[in-house]
């Protein structure tokens, strides 16, 4: 490491350079990764705030939740080993009710109608005290929404629906648009048009799913976990493939082209090996200064390309789906570092084949 270090020092900028290669490669893969667990996210945060396990809907609904219908005789049917809570679900169009005439607000969410007590409401739902209160995602304050606006919902048979704002709560989306907790109630008379219609979308469990109780009239329901589920969703496993793929081939090509680079500042000191190797230098000093080398370019190129990742995700908070996941971030570091030393392993074997007499001239 030594021999390594004062290289650096005495060509810094060469090296620099290189750094600065390996920073922005970095701040690239770091920055695909926080979009893309942004991204990811904001399709799941709904979901994955339940802590649940398992999700039961209408196996006629074809995996879709919005269009799975269920009854409480089917809620009675299923046995779980854990708590087990309604769940209805509906998109939705809102506005502000107050709002200029110039000033459009309309935004899309996603109406969660759960009951009292159930575990799937955050813990601000306790703000409610309204029959038509409401809690939803904080993202909507960067759209003009504020504690105590009143919102409009236009049914589709034109009818218009007043909800207040009692409170926010964070990392409630689903599929990127923001979610709305409100009563059950609140969400038949929105979907149905009536709170008397014994209807709702999903029954969710915390605990297993021991029996659907379909019976001999066929299968009615379908029970899915979590996880799988959460593939089901329109886009997501696309998604996440295209990301995941993207940025493994990032991670080898910047191993591989920090390689080329070593292997040419390797080859250009042919003669500085030549005489350390006949001063009686090993091959195995030489060879680990190489691999030192390596690793202190990418491990400095790698710190400064995560501070920039970083800073751009204060800037763009609010703006576009960043998020940062520090296990992401081992993995992809340690992938930099594991490919960049494969890549420096070819300069060493350049090492070790240097004829110490014809490097000096001999």
């Amino acid at each position: 490491m030594y021999l390594a270090w004062k290289e650096l020092n005495h060509n810094k900028g060469k090296f620099a350079l290189i750094i600065v290669l390996v920073t922005l490669i970095s701040y690239l893969v770091y920055f695909l990764t926080s979009l893309a667990y942004g991204l990811a996210s904001s399709y799941t945060n709904g979901v994955t705030k339940w802590q649940a396990d398992n999700i039961v809907l209408n196996y006629q609904a074809n995996d879709n939740i919005m269009m799975s219908y269920l009854s409480d005789d089917e809620y009675d049917r299923v046995e779980a080993s854990g708590e087990k809570a309604k769940l209805g679900f509906f998109p939705a169009i809102i506005s502000l009710k107050d709002a200029a005439s110039e000033v459009d607000t309309r935004q899309a969410v996603y109406v969660f109608g759960i009951e009292d007590g159930s575990f799937l409401a955050p813990n601000e739902y306790s703000l409610i005290t309204l029959p038509n209160g409401m809690i939803m995602d904080q993202s909507i304050k960067d759209e003009g929404y504020n504690l105590g606006d009143t919102i409009e919902i236009t049914r589709t048979n034109g009818d218009k629906i007043e909800w207040v704002i009692q409170g926010f709560t964070e990392k409630a989306t689903y599929q990127t648009a923001p979610i709305i907790y409100t009563s059950m109630d609140n969400y038949r008379l929105y979907a149905f048009g009536t709170i008397a219609a014994p209807v709702f979308s999903a029954i969710v469990v915390r605990g297993s799913v021991n029996a659907l109780g379909n019976g001999a009239t066929g299968e009615t329901l379908v029970n899915y976990d979590i996880q799988t589920f959460i593939s089901t969703l329109p886009g997501y496993t696309a998604q996440v493939l295209t990301f995941s793929l993207m940025i493994g081939f990032l991670i080898m090509i910047v191993a591989f082209v920090l390689g080329i680079f070593i292997y040419v500042l390797t080859i250009q000191k042919i003669n500085m090996f030549g005489v350390m190797k006949a001063q009686g230098i090993s091959n195995r000093f030489i060879a680990s200064s190489v691999i030192w080398q390596t690793l202190i370019l990418v491990l400095l190129g790698m710190v400064v390309g995560l501070a920039l990742t970083i800073v751009s995700g204060i800037f763009l908070a609010g703006i576009v789906p960043f998020a940062t996941n520090v296990l992401f971030y081992i993995v992809i570091s340690a992938g930099f570092i594991i490919f960049s030393v494969i890549g420096g392993l070819f300069s060493v074997r350049a090492v070790t084949k240097i004829d110490p007499l014809k490097a000096i001239g001999a």
